[in-house]
C-alpha cells in the first residue's frame, strides 16, 4: 500500500490502516517518551493513551494538519501531566557512555529539550517541530543551539548515534489492542497518568515555560548576533548533509571518490564533480552573505541545495523512479530523462572501466584463449582486491556487468540486458528504444563482418533510426547512436567489404537480399530505405550482380539521408558520388551537385563553432572541400581550423593576418582522389585532363577527424 493511500485509509478511521500505521510510528512514540524522561512502562502506557486521543480525533484533525505532527503533539501534551519519578534515572542501557548522554538530555530543560530530541532522534526539520511545540522557527533553531552547547562535547555527535542506535534496540512493550479497548477494559485510566505532581516537577515545569518564554523575548535583545549564529549554523548543517549525500551513493557504487591531485591519473572519477563544484560554489558565495548581512534565506538556499543534490542522483535511483512513474506516453519528459539518464551511465561506465584497467592482470586471466563466463567472474570475487570487490558489488547495483567485448579482445563494464532493463525501457517512451538497443547490444559490427546475425542487425538499425528520426537530444550519445547506425548499415548493405556480399556465382546472397528487403520495407520516411530502394532497383536490372549507388556509397552518405529525413526533404538526396575502391582509394568526379551539398552543410555545420565532432568520420574528400569553400567565403579561421594542430606551427592571429584568398575553382577540376592505403594518413590528388597533381597531406587524430598537414597550390589549379 502506498504511504498516501494509507494515510488516506487512516484519516477516513479504517481500523486496519490505522494498526499499520501504529506499526510505524508506535516504536517511535515510545522513545520520544523515555528520551523525556519516562521510565519503560510509563512510555507503553502514554504510547497508547497518545495513539488512542488521536483515533478518538480523527474527525477534528483537518487535511492539512500533519498526522504525524499531531501525533507527536499529543504526545507531549500527555506528558505535561506525566510525573517523572524523584528517583535516580532508570538505567536503560549496558553501556555507561549511552546512559550517561540519555541522562543528560533529559536533564535538559524542556524548552532546549523537547526541539533537540525532535531533531535529532526522530530526524524531523525546524518546520514540523514548530508545529509540535507551537513556538516560532527561530525559538526551534535557538533551543537546537543552546541544547548542543549545554551538552558540549567534542565527540557529541558520534556519540549520539551510539545512544540513536541503543534507543532502536530496546524492546517496545506498546499493545496495539489497548488502544481500541472500552474505558473499563483500559488496564488504567488517564487519571492514573496524571499522578501527584511534585513539588520538584511543578518547579521543572513552571522553569520549562520560562525558558520557552525566554527564548521568544531573547532574540529581541540579541536578534542580530542570534541570527547570524544562527545562519552558520545552518551552513554548516548543509555541509554535512552534502557529505552524507555523496558519500553515500560513493558506498553504493563501490568506488572512491577523487581528490583534485586525481585529476592527473587515467583513474579520475567525474561522477558528482560538478555537484560537489556547484555545492561549494554555493557555500562560499552564502557564507560571503552571512559577513555581509549576518542572515540566509534559508527557503532559497533548500531549493538551489535540492537542484545540487538531484545532480547526485545514480541511474539505479532514476530507473527506480521511472519505473514507479512510467512515461510511456510522454515524449517530452521521456527524453529529458533519457538525456540525463546516458549521461550518468557513461560517466559510471568510464569509472568502472578504469577499474578493469588497474587490475588489468586479472581481467587479462578472465579473458584467456578468448573464453569468458560473466557469472563465474563474479562468483569469484571474494579473491579479488577489496576495491574490485566493491566495484563489481556496485557496479551491478547499477545493471552494468562486466562483458567481454571478443572483436576487441577487452574486458569492458557494459549495460545488462535483463528484466530491469525491458523494464525501463517499457516505461519510457516507445521511440527512444534506439538508445537501449546502443546500451544492450554493443557492439555491432566486429570487422569483417557484422557481430550479430543479420536479422538481428537489420532490426538493431531500424530500431536506432527510429530513435534518431525523432530524438532532439543533442548530445555526445545521439552522435554515437548516429555514427553507429551509420556504420552498422554501411556494413549490412556491404559496402565496407563487396566481397563478402556476392556469392561464388557473382550474385548478391540471398540472405542478403532479404535483410535488404526488409530495410526497404521500413517506410516512406525511413533514410535506409530510400537507400536501400536505389541499391535494390540497380541490382535487379543487373540480376543482382552489380549497384553503382552501392559502389559510391560512404559511411557519411547515410547520415546525410537521415539529417535530409528529419528535416522533411529526403526526396532530395542523392548519393554524395564518393566512389571506393578496393583497394582504399575514394574518388569523386566533378562537377557533383549531391558532392558540393555536401561540402557546403558540412562547412555551415563545422565553421559555426569550429566544433571538430562534427568531422568525425568525414571524409577527407569533403574536408579539402571544405577548406577551398571556405576561402571562397572569405574564412581564413575556418581554414586554420581544418589544420593538423601538430603540424601548423602558426598561431591563428598571424595566419588570419598574413591570409589572402586565392582564386581558383575546384569544381573545375575533373576529379579528386584521396589514397587512403595507410589507416591514419593519406594523400589527395587533383586531376584536370592528363594532369595529375598531389600536394595535399592528410592525418587522421585520435577523435577519428582526417586534418590538413599541409597543401601545396599546383599551377594547374590557376588555369
Amino acid at each position: 500500500m502506498e504511504e498516501s493511500e494509507l494515510m488516506q485509509k487512516v484519516r477516513a478511521g479504517e481500523k486496519d490502516a490505522f494498526e499499520k500505521w501504529m506499526d510505524i510510528y508506535s516504536g517511535d512514540i515510545e522513545r520520544f517518551v523515555i528520551q523525556y524522561g519516562c521510565t519503560l512502562k510509563q512510555a507503553a502506557d502514554l504510547a497508547e493513551e497518545t495513539f488512542r486521543n488521536l483515533h478518538n480525533q480523527l474527525d477534528s484533525i483537518s487535511n492539512e494538519e500533519s498526522l504525524v505532527c499531531t501525533l507527536y503533539k499529543k504526545a507531549l501534551k500527555s506528558l505535561a501531566f506525566v510525573q517523572q519519578t524523584d528517583a535516580p534515572n532508570e538505567t536503560l542501557f549496558p553501556f555507561e557512555e549511552d546512559q550517561e548522554l540519555h541522562d543528560q538530555i533529559v536533564n535538559l530543560e524542556m524548552g532546549y529539550k523537547v526541539p533537540f530530541i525532535l531533531s535529532q532522534f526522530h530526524k524531523l526539520d525546524d518546520s514540523e517541530i514548530v508545529k509540535i511545540t507551537d513556538t516560532s522557527l527561530e525559538t526551534v533553531e535557538q533551543a537546537i543551539t543552546v541544547a548542543f552547547r549545554d551538552l558540549g562535547d567534542a565527540q557529541l555527535k558520534k556519540r549520539l548515534e551510539f545512544l540513536n542506535k541503543s534507543y532502536m534496540r530496546m524492546k517496545s512493550s506498546f499493545r496495539k489492542e489497548q488502544v481500541f479497548a472500552k474505558p473499563q477494559q483500559e488496564i488504567r485510566t488517564t487519571e492514573k497518568l496524571k499522578q501527584t505532581i511534585s513539588k520538584k516537577a511543578m518547579i521543572s515545569w513552571i522553569a520549562g515555560i520560562i525558558v520557552l518564554l525566554s527564548l521568544v523575548i531573547i532574540p529581541i535583545v540579541t536578534g542580530e548576533e542570534y541570527k547570524k549564529t544562527s545562519a552558520e549554523k545552518y551552513v554548516e548543517r548543509l555541509k554535512e548533509s552534502f557529505e552524507q549525500e555523496i558519500g553515500g551513493r560513493y558506498s553504493e557504487l563501490g568506488l572512491i571518490e577523487s581528490t583534485e591531485e586525481d585529476k592527473l591519473d587515467y583513474n579520475y572519477i567525474w561522477y558528482g564533480n560538478q555537484a560537489r563544484a556547484d555545492f561549494e560554489s554555493m557555500i562560499k558565495r552564502y557564507e560571503g552573505v552571512i559577513d555581509k548581512t549576518g542572515t540566509l534565506n534559508k527557503k532559497k538556499i533548500e531549493d538551489e541545495y535540492g537542484k545540487i543534490i538531484n545532480k547526485l542522483e545514480l541511474p539505479s535511483e532514476m530507473a527506480n523512479r521511472l519505473v514507479k512513474k512510467p512515461l510511456a506516453n510522454d515524449k517530452a519528459k521521456s527524453g529529458e530523462f533519457m538525456k540525463g539518464y546516458l549521461e550518468k551511465y557513461d560517466v559510471l561506465q568510464q569509472a568502472y572501466f578504469m577499474t578493469f584497467i588497474k587490475h588489468e592482470q586479472i581481467t587479462a586471466d578472465a579473458i584467456a584463449n578468448e573464453s569468458f563466463a560473466a557469472d563465474k567472474f563474479i562468483q569469484k570475487k571474494d579473491t579479488y582486491p577489496e576495491d574490485l570487490q566493491q566495484a563489481l558489488d556496485g557496479m551491478i547495483k547499477q545493471n552494468i556487468y562486466p562483458t567481454f567485448i571478443k572483436g576487441f579482445g577487452t574486458l569492458a563494464p557494459s549495460y545488462g540486458k535483463n528484466d530491469f532493463s525491458a523494464k525501463i525501457r517499457s516505461s519510457i517512451h516507445e521511440d527512444f528504444g534506439g538508445f537501449f538497443t546502443l546500451l544492450e547490444s554493443a557492439p555491432f559490427v566486429s570487422y569483417p563482418g557484422l557481430a550479430h546475425s543479420l536479422e538481428d542487425s537489420v532490426d538493431f538499425l531500424l530500431d536506432m533510426e527510429k530513435t534518431l528520426l525523432s530524438t532532439t537530444i543533442n548530445d555526445e550519445k545521439t552522435n554515437m547512436l548516429s555514427w553507429t547506425y551509420n556504420e552498422l548499415f554501411y556494413v549490412i548493405v556491404g559496402a565496407a567489404e563487396l566481397d563478402r556480399i556476392f556469392g561464388t556465382d557473382g550474385k548478391v546472397k540471398t540472405e542478403f537480399r532479404e535483410g535488404w528487403e526488409r530495410i526497404a520495407s521500413a517506410g516512406e520516411g525511413s533514410p535506409a530505405a530510400y537507400i536501400m530502394h536505389m541499391i535494390i532497383s540497380e541490382m535487379e536490372a543487373t540480376d543482382w550482380t552489380d549497384s553503382k549507388s552501392l559502389n559510391r556509397l560512404g559511411v557519411y552518405d547515410v547520415h546525410q539521408a537521415l539529417e535530409l529525413a528529419k528535416a522533411g526533404k529526403l526526396e532530395s538526396y542523392s548519393i554524395s558520388g564518393i566512389m571506393q575502391t578496393e583497394t582504399g582509394m575514394e574518388i569523386v568526379t566533378l562537377p557533383n551537385p549531391s558532392f558540393e551539398n555536401v561540402v557546403q552543410e558540412t562547412y555551415y555545420s563545422f565553421s559555426l563553432y569550429h566544433d571538430l565532432s562534427k568531422l568525425k568520420k568525414v571524409s577527407p574528400l569533403v574536408i579539402i572541400g571544405v577548406y577551398f569553400y571556405a576561402n571562397d567565403q572569405k574564412d581564413p579561421e575556418t581554414m586554420w581550423h581544418l589544420y593538423s594542430k601538430t603540424k601548423n606551427v602558426v598561431k591563428l592571429e598571424e595566419f588570419v593576418d598574413e591570409w589572402s584568398q586565392f582564386d581558383i575553382d575546384l569544381y573545375s577540376l575533373d576529379s579528386l582522389q584521396f589514397d587512403g592505403s595507410e589507416e591514419t594518413a593519406g594523400s589527395i590528388g587533383f586531376q584536370r585532363g592528363n594532369t595529375h597533381s598531389v600536394g595535399t597531406q592528410m592525418a587522421l587524430n585520435e577523435d577519428f577527424v582526417w586534418e590538413i598537414e599541409h597543401i601545396i597550390l599546383n599551377p594547374m589549379f590557376f588555369e
